[in-house]
Formats: structure tokens, sequence, C-alpha cells
């Protein structure tokens, strides 16, 4: 039987401890930064929008962290899908659903986060016309942020519910996690679909909680996961695999 050249890379599988760990510190981060962010507030147009523009350097700081977030999760659920086989349709549309949330989100952030603030402080300084433009625009702008977020997170939970099903069909530690995830990103897409053009703080809740439910699982899978074979023992295996045919 001719010998068949030893390639380490085809069948050896990523690591994901650093996937994981990336997940984990994302969502604590983000967490917090979340809790310490602040809305504009206040009678009448001059005064909400002199509100938000005094919180433009607090928005910033929020907002970059859940961008630089973003980052974090799409590369550690990348990893994930990895991990599950990109050759699986289902693992590789979650991967194509769950990245193009995280852009619908990015979008959703750099406006709440810089453009809201901007326009409101243009507008403070400059003509009553000016002001009520200004305030209108950030309305407007208000309802399209909210609009890409529910699309944002509607499509990260179709993705996490795609791998979800994946994982259920494993054992362990796997399906335990699948059926978390299952639950979870149901709940999140129930609560985005239940949710009026403002959404509730119930509503926003729910899709912050269910967020860190799964992502605290699908960090724990991650880290957990079972270590990739050495070159060393696969050539043993092929070489057992050899001797026994």
């Amino acid at each position: 039987m001719p010998k068949l050249p030893f390639d380490p890379q085809l069948d050896v599988q990523p690591g994901t401890r650093a996937a994981g760990i990336a997940i984990a510190l994302a969502t604590v981060v983000s967490t917090v930064f979340v809790a310490l962010d602040e809305s504009g507030g206040g009678q009448g147009q001059l005064a909400i929008l002199q509100s938000i523009a005094q919180l433009a350097a607090l928005k910033a700081a929020v907002h970059g962290v859940a961008i630089a977030s973003l980052c974090a999760y799409a590369f550690g659920y990348t990893a994930l899908t990895r991990r599950l086989s990109l050759q699986r349709p289902a693992v590789l549309a979650g991967l194509a659903a769950y990245l193009m949330g995280c852009v619908a989100l990015v979008g959703a952030t750099v406006v709440d986060g810089f453009v809201i603030p901007h326009l409101a402080a243009d507008a403070i300084v400059g003509s009553p016309m000016r002001l009520q433009v200004g305030y209108e625009l950030v309305h407007a702008a208000g309802i399209a942020l909210t609009d890409a977020a529910k699309i944002g997170w509607l499509l990260q939970a179709a993705g996490a519910l795609a791998w979800a099903g994946v994982l259920m069909g494993e054992a362990g530690l796997a399906r335990v996690v699948g059926i978390v995830g299952a639950v979870a990103n149901l709940a999140m897409g129930a609560a985005v679909l239940g949710a009026g053009v403002n959404m509730s703080m119930t509503a926003i809740l729910t899709i912050l909680l269910a967020q860190l439910v799964w992502n605290v699982a699908a960090a724990l899978w991650l880290v957990r996961a079972p270590r990739a074979r050495t070159g060393a023992s696969f050539q043993s295996a092929r070489m057992s695999g050899s001797v026994g045919a």
C-alpha cells in the first residue's frame, strides 16, 4: 500500500481557547460599558440636544468599546464555525448571517455613539432653523439606528440558531451548549420581533440577557474544546491504520 504524504494541516482542528477567551472578555467589558451609557433628556428641543452633546465623550467611549467587542465576537464565532467545520452548510450559512448582523450593529453603534452627538453639537450652536432641523435629524437617526440594531440582532440570532442546531447533534457539553444557545437566541428573536419602533426596557434587557447567556455558553465550549491532535499522534494513528489494513 503506497504511503500518503503527511500533511498535519489537513486534519488538525484549529485551537479555540483564544476565541473563547475573546468572547468572554468582550462580553464582560461590553456589559460594563453598556451599564455606563446614558441618554439625553430635558424639556424642549434645545435642552435635549444640549444634553446629548454633553454626553459626546461618554458616547464615543461606550460605543467604541461596543465596536471593538463586535470585532472580538466576529473573531470568536468564526473560530467556533471552524471548530464545527465550515464544510457543513448550516455552519457556513450561520457564519454569513452572524457576520452580516455584526455589520448592521456596527452601523447602529456608529450612529448612536458618534453621528447623533455630533448632529446635536452642531445644531445647538446654529440658528433656530438649524436647531429645528438638527432635532428632526436626531429623531430620524434614532429610528434608523433602532431598525439597524433589530436587523443585526435578528441576523446574529439566526446564525447562532444554525450553530445551536449543529451543536445539539453532538454529545456531552456541546449538546448542552446547543440547547442553551437555541433557547437564548429564540428568546432574543422573540424580543426583537415583539418590540415596537421605540424598544421597551423589557425588550432591551431580554436581548442583553439572552446574548450574555449565549456568549458565556459558547465561550465555555470553546475554552474547553478538546485539543487538536499533534502531528506525531496523527502519524501514529495513520501507521496503526496501515498496519491494521
